[in-house]
């Protein structure tokens, strides 16, 4: 028995043995110590210096991180104030350079490695990660087991089933018919692009129970387009190789599916004049190579957009549309880059001969466009006039399992609609008011977000009215502000609880280029304003002086860095042999 014992023992030691020399095990000591080291004191150095530059009007940079983590704003808990400092530190500047290195030699390089967000397929060909595990996890029908690292925040909350079929039976009794239209993602029309083995539309596996749930709601059609536009890809190409969103001729067949669905439940509309104007070139790089974070190495992709002109919009319309950014792309300007008055709406308009009430929000498709249309003053009076409710949904909001939704940010909420008199008189275009802060949501870590661009709403406790009238609900306001551009954090986002400021708002509908911007919103405040920035004149000399600066700053966290690399090195002759 013993013999066997030692027997067991011999076969689990190592049959030979490594040995390095005192000067390599030096390097790798100092290596080691270098790499956990420099990138927080770069860092600081990067941010002290800002104090030795005297022209710099980088007004974000109050102090260096190794003081700001000493500085908790009051009422924040201690964990919230280090998930801000974290946050922070993802989003700085001085991290920039080398994480574009480091990027640029994973997805050029050989292993065509992208990152959190983006995925690289065959040919070149990008992918948004998260429409791709939308179509692997638990989906909205299953009840997700708990797991080791299962965020506690977590809730299952409302489920995109039992939302749609609420909201349809709040359309019924408007006497407005709800159309659902499934937009799929790149994923499952181009799956070969991920495997060449695929050669079929990808699915979730809820999806043909899913529909065929919501297709038995008396006031509900649903259109997919899934089908179509796989068989339609052997023509044209359906969506941007760089890009989430589909190409203009896949938008626009995609259109004139819609509107021949309509038209084939017997709803017509006065013809007004809408028209085709000159077909134009545009280009972009396409948000997955912004989610990557480099440009070079990848070619601007080319389409060619068929603008319209005339009155696609109108407030007034029987007929709404509700819908995200694929919406957006082609129609609106504002973050996507893709020009305007060639998208969904405007195809719609000129295939259905009318124009559309339309709301559409970057990444909202699932409630806050919604809830956009439900707090319009007198909006349950207002629906009685909608006929037809054209909501352009993706599946990726569809499909999603609780954590999945929970990690994007996607919410399937109730909305109540606003049953005050929409003949009220209209709140003045300026208004001025002392107001203290009440209520905010959590800001979402702007790299980890969909969209570069966020506007976060607040709730106001009005405490003296200066100037303008103003529609209040008991004496509070909902305000909003920007969170962050084109992710970096705006200095409005870091309002804390109980401020008090002299505001001067405008109703947030007059904002019209901010309109199809991600929101966040946690309240029930029904009427909306933006908050002007103080200075709102801000001149490009301030921008060009801010590179400039930033770029001294770069030199002395690297001369610091390197003083410090050296300083390492010359400290690892220090240590003393060891014999083992």
């Amino acid at each position: 028995m013993e013999s066997k014992k030692t027997g067991s023992t011999n076969a689990l030691n190592s049959q030979f043995e490594v040995v390095i020399g005192h000067v390599t095990c030096r390097i790798f000591i100092a290596i080691f110590i270098i790499i956990i080291t420099i990138p927080p004191i770069y860092r600081n150095a990067f941010d002290v210096s800002s104090y030795f530059d005297n022209k710099s009007t980088d007004q974000t940079s109050s102090a260096a991180p190794i003081l700001k983590i000493f500085k908790k704003q009051k009422g924040l808990s201690l964990k919230d104030h280090f998930n801000d400092f974290e946050k922070n530190l993802e989003s700085a500047i001085f991290i920039e350079p080398p994480r574009k290195i480091i990027q640029s030699c994973l997805s050029l390089g050989p292993l065509k490695e992208g990152n959190r967000k983006t995925i690289i397929g065959e040919e070149g060909w990008l992918f948004f990660r998260n429409t791709l595990s939308a179509l692997t996890g638990y989906g909205p029908l299953k009840e997700e087991p708990d797991f080791v690292n299962k965020d506690p925040n977590i809730k299952r909350g409302n489920s995109p089933l039992s939302i749609i079929k609420e909201f349809a039976q709040q359309l019924d009794d408007f006497g407005t018919h709800l159309v659902l239209v499934n937009i799929p993602s790149k994923a499952m029309i181009y799956p070969d692009k991920i495997s060449k083995n695929l050669e079929s539309p990808i699915r979730h596996p809820d999806a043909q129970k899913f529909f065929a749930d919501l297709k038995s709601v008396p006031n509900l059609d649903v259109l997919d387009l899934t089908d179509p536009l796989f068989k339609l890809r052997n023509k044209i190409q359906v969506f941007l190789k760089q890009d989430t969103h589909w190409t203009p001729q896949g938008m626009e067949e995609s259109a004139k599916m819609i509107a021949s669905h309509i038209h084939s439940m017997g709803f017509n509309f006065e013809k007004t004049q809408i028209g085709y104007q000159k077909k134009e070139e545009r280009s972009g790089y396409g948000d997955l190579v912004e989610n990557l974070k480099i440009s070079h190495g990848f070619e601007k992709e080319l389409v060619t957009a068929h603008p319209v002109q005339g009155s696609t919009k109108d407030i007034n319309s029987k007929i709404i549309l509700l819908g995200d950014s694929f919406t957006n792309i082609y129609s609106s300007n504002t973050s996507l880059g893709w020009g305007k008055e060639a998208g969904l709406p405007e195809h719609l308009a000129i295939n259905l001969g009318a124009p559309l009430d339309v709301i559409s929000i970057n990444g909202g498709g699932a409630t806050e466009v919604r809830k956009k249309l439900a707090q319009r003053r007198g909006s349950a009076i207002q629906m009685r006039n909608k006929k037809i409710m054209i909501w352009a949904i993706t599946s990726r909001d569809l499909f999603q399992s609780a954590s999945q939704r929970h990690e994007t940010g996607i919410r399937w909420n109730t909305v109540k609609f606003n049953e005050l008199d929409p003949k009220k008189e209209s709140p003045s275009s300026s208004i001025i008011v002392r107001a203290r802060l009440t209520k905010k949501p959590n800001i979402p870590n702007p790299q980890l977000t969909t969209y570069k661009d966020l506007l976060y709403g607040s709730d106001y406790e009005i405490i003296e009215k200066i100037a303008g009238e103003i529609n209040d609900e008991n004496g509070k306001i909902a305000v909003l502000n920007w969170a962050f551009k084109n992710r970096k954090i705006n200095p409005s986002a870091e309002y804390a609880l109980g401020r008090e400021a002299i505001i001067e708002l405008v109703p947030f509908e007059e904002m019209k280029e901010l309109q199809t911007l991600e929101q966040i919103y946690d309240g029930d405040i029904f009427d909306l304003y933006w908050e002007l920035p103080k200075n709102s004149d801000e001149k490009p000399e301030i921008n060009q002086i801010n590179a400039r600066n930033a770029g001294f700053r770069h030199k002395i966290a690297l001369i610091t860095s390197g003083v410090f690399s050296i300083i390492i090195f010359l400290g690892t002759r220090f240590i003393p042999k060891h014999n083992f």
